[in-house]
């Protein structure tokens, strides 16, 4: 990783004109939120599984979470009414900012994704520090909430996660489930969390899955659905 630029040499408002030096609009808080900004563009460097819909690169993890909290906002209408929304973008928004040192893992690697937790946390602690203690001590709070799973909010953001992939997978043709020979059964399995996490998200995948299966997306088309 190549070093940042030097906040250091700018002039922020606040510096040397009386200004508030300890509150929220400090010169020092500004330059980690800045270095943090930064810092957090590193995302679009980190590539995923998941290809474009014109098939040319896989999307970014940047990319990625940009899309998850358009489609929570937009799917959360619906299937999620009574959750807060915003609070469920602000999580898929900060979710993956760890992938920048961590990596990510394709969902079909069950023991490197479990092996990745570790490194993940790390990053958090790492990433999330730059910011000054309060603010870090919330977004690293956020993102542990949607770690844990254990508020409505954190569920359907999960959820979200993990259905993304299978409309985007879906979208491209399988171009994605036919290099790696998904097969049905497989698929199901790696998305099974939906229906843990988010019930009223499952139909909606099962459809996707379904459909994929008839038009020979994945490996085993014979398969009848559940």
């Amino acid at each position: 990783m190549t070093d940042g630029p030097d906040f250091s040499t700018l002039r922020l408002p606040g510096s040397g004109d009386g200004g508030d030096h300890e509150g929220r609009s400090s010169p020092e808080r500004l330059r980690k939120g800045l270095d943090f900004l930064v810092e957090a563009h590193r995302l679009t460097g980190i590539h995923r599984l998941n290809r474009l819909l014109d098939g040319t690169r896989g999307e970014s993890s940047a990319e990625h979470s940009w899309h998850l909290a358009l489609m929570a906002m937009v799917l959360g209408e619906a299937l999620a009414p009574d959750v807060d929304l915003a609070r469920v973008a602000a999580m898929l928004t900060l979710h993956d900012l760890v992938e920048i040192e961590a990596g990510d893992v394709p969902i079909y690697l069950d023991d490197e994704r479990a092996a990745a937790r570790e490194r993940e946390a790390v990053a958090a602690e790492r990433l999330y520090g730059r910011l000054p203690g309060d603010q870090g001590g919330q977004l690293r709070g956020l993102w542990q909430e949607f770690e844990d799973a254990a508020t409505p909010e954190a569920r359907f953001a999960r959820a979200v996660d993990r259905f993304q992939p299978v409309l985007m997978h879906w979208a491209a043709g399988g171009q994605v489930w036919r290099e790696r020979g998904v097969s049905t059964a497989e698929e199901r399995r790696v998305t099974g969390s939906i229906r843990t996490f988010w019930p009223e998200l499952w139909p909606l995948t099962e459809a996707l899955i379904e459909d994929a299966r008839r038009r020979g997306m994945l490996s085993d088309p014979g398969v009848p659905s559940d």
